[in-house]
């Protein structure tokens, strides 16, 4: 199946629906059709479905090692239609193969992306990657929101951070001041800096802790599934390690929400 197109009214979004093929030559007729859409239309659009490709290294746990050249031909596809993707929530991983041990494969095969036209008019529009049930895809389940609302964000410190081995360091780099003169404004200017600091170093050391719990959560599933046809030390091994990195991140979570 290929692309799937309907004509609206104006402003109203058009929507294509996408099923790739497995090959890498097959697929080049879809990105073609695709970005001939893309050059007939000046409307919102919405493209949507399993594009049987992954990205980026991260979107893929287990088989074949990831390379650049399989991603080439989608990522230059939708450059050229000028399409990117909308923002999600839970595991990264649409698709699951069903199998256990070394022949288990996640990877992120569905995804929705959306032209410029399109977040002009729903801005902060989401997809929801909802459970795996009955499938070995999970369902996307795409929320249209029209107003834009002001995003602040308040600086917040998080206790767990003071756990992190690398905390102490991070204060001592950054808190120090430039500036001269009066010692309020002096304390302002670290106060100022470190708090900068803090929240790029959060974001490389802990990442997106939700999604990361929701990941962990797919791969624990796998790891059962292993251990009871094969109920070895080994894959008991893993499994508890999966189980406590899961548990660290809840932890992290639960102080987060302290």
């Amino acid at each position: 199946m290929g692309i799937r197109y309907r004509e609206q009214e104006l402003l109203t979004p058009k929507g294509s629906l996408v099923y790739a093929k497995c090959s890498s030559e097959e697929r080049k007729d879809i990105w073609d059709d695709l970005v001939h859409l893309a050059e007939d239309n000046e409307h919102p659009w919405i493209v949507g479905g399993d594009f049987n490709v992954i990205l980026r290294e991260e979107e893929k746990l287990g088989g074949l090692a990831f390379t650049q050249a399989e991603a080439v031909d989608f990522a230059q596809c939708l450059n050229n239609c000028a399409i990117a993707e909308l923002k999600f929530s839970r595991s990264i991983f649409t698709w699951w193969n069903g199998r256990v041990e070394e022949e288990c494969i996640f990877k992120r095969l569905d995804r929705v992306l959306v032209n410029h036209e399109f977040l002009d008019l729903y801005p902060t529009s989401e997809v929801h990657h909802l459970v795996r049930q009955g499938s070995d895809h999970a369902p996307l389940h795409v929320v249209y929101n029209t107003i834009e609302q002001p995003i602040i964000k308040p600086f917040r410190f998080l206790n767990f951070w003071t756990k992190h081995k690398g905390f102490k360091e991070v204060v001592q780099q950054h808190w120090k001041s430039d500036r001269h003169g009066s010692p309020f404004i002096m304390f302002q200017d670290k106060l100022k800096n470190t708090k900068k600091a803090f929240a790029r170093w959060s974001k490389e050391t802990f990442g997106d802790v939700f999604q990361r719990i929701a990941t962990l959560e797919d791969v624990i599933k796998v790891k059962e599934l292993k251990l009871e046809a094969q109920p070895s030390p080994n894959n008991r091994a893993e499994l508890n390690k999966v189980e406590a990195e899961l548990r660290r991140f809840l932890a992290i979570e639960e102080e987060y929400w302290r």
